[in-house]
């Protein structure tokens, strides 16, 4: 059992990815049929890590299945519901003020829509051998735009924070992955009860005064999900186990995971593909593999999928072509509908004939036949 503590903050709203997450919170959007969370969860677990909190903000009466899940995997998970919106440090006050941490031992910070395997056991041994106040886990990206940047020293001591820098600010490609493992009583320097940034507002002046402050880059997965065609790679990297999260679903040969109850014959299977619960595949239908079905998915004949990631109850019909697109739970494709790098949001109904290429359909939309091209 580890020594670490960790939270998780899951109070985003994930508007790049909508309609996806028009009525659900990005931390519970599925990936290979489990919810984004749910897998982080069970990376802590394997990790030895049994205290865990929930900082909670959108939609937060969503997240009650998640403690049937934790207490499957022997996790004592604690749930803080933000009264407010209070960015990252004020929500990590919140929890610290309600009780949430120990100070004596290290906190593992990670944020709710993470996609990551770090090493939490090596990450805990860097921090202490450094005797940091707080060590990042890095990843690296090609364009740090978009993303806080850390400059290092040889030793990983972080000489300097740029908060998206453009391209000539720096030269490091090292981001911070939104993983950071800390001693608790950092979070007393936050202004209680406030909105306040802790990349923005704390993180700065620490680097400023040369405090403690380490950066460990390992070279393990991460990928940031805040657009569709990156949370279709997060799926299709799960099943392509380049990371070790693992699809739902009973693993029936390699790269094939399939669900109780469900109707399919593997000739017109390519993987690597996870079928829910209940799902029915026509013979005659064609998956092309990187594919996500999930529970009570009705695929009919005639029907070609590639690259997709469907939600449950999600109906396909004859002849439809779907490629490089999410579709909703509890939407209609019609038959001969064309889906290209499309999003169908949930409950909508896109009857015969329309052609999607690159769009995205809001959620309760109802498509007459043949009455969408888009391209």
């Amino acid at each position: 059992m580890s020594d670490v503590q960790a939270v998780i903050l899951a109070g985003g709203k994930g508007t790049r990815l909508r309609p996806v997450t028009a009525d659900r919170p990005k931390p519970l959007v599925p990936i290979a049929n489990r919810p984004l969370i749910v897998h982080q969860l069970r990376h802590l677990a394997a990790s030895g890590i049994t205290d865990v909190t929930l900082a909670l903000g959108y939609n937060a009466d969503q997240f009650a299945g998640v403690e049937e899940e934790a207490e499957n995997l022997g996790l004592d998970l604690r749930l803080i519901v933000e009264p407010a919106p209070l960015g990252t440090g004020g929500a990590l006050r919140w929890c610290a003020d309600g009780g949430a941490f120990d100070d004596h031992r290290p906190l593992l910070w990670m944020n709710g829509d993470v996609v990551a395997s770090p090493d939490i056991d090596a990450l805990e041994k860097y921090h202490r051998e450094h005797a940091a106040l707080l060590t990042f886990w890095l990843t690296s990206a090609r364009d740090v735009s978009q993303f806080g940047v850390l400059e290092l020293d040889g030793e990983g001591f972080v000489e300097r924070f740029l908060e998206k820098p453009a391209p000539e600010e720096t030269s490091s490609h090292l981001i911070n992955a939104g993983i950071v493992m800390m001693w608790p009583k950092v979070l007393r320097r936050i202004p209680p009860d406030t909105h306040f940034s802790f990349e923005q507002g704390l993180l700065p002046g620490m680097v400023r005064e040369r405090e403690p402050i380490y950066g460990l880059f390992d070279g393990g997965y991460w990928l940031d999900t805040g657009h569709p065609k990156a949370y279709l790679a997060a799926n299709r990297h799960v099943l392509e186990r380049r990371i070790d999260w693992e699809p739902a679903g009973a693993c029936v040969e390699r790269g094939l995971w399939v669900g109780s109850d469900v109707s399919y014959e593997g000739r017109g299977i390519i993987q690597p593909v996870a079928l829910g619960d209940g799902s029915v595949i026509d013979p005659d239908a064609k998956l092309f593999g990187r594919i996500v079905l999930g529970s009570g998915v009705t695929v009919h004949r005639g029907a070609r999928l590639e690259n997709c990631v469907l939600f449950d109850n999600v109906e396909v019909g004859a002849d439809a072509d779907i490629y490089g697109s999410i579709v909703c739970t509890d939407a209609e494709v019609g038959g001969g509908v064309i889906l290209d790098r499309s999003i169908v949001g949930s409950r909508s109904q896109v009857a015969t004939g329309n052609e999607l290429r690159g769009a995205r359909l809001w959620n309760d939309v109802k498509l007459d036949r043949r009455v969408l091209v888009v391209d």
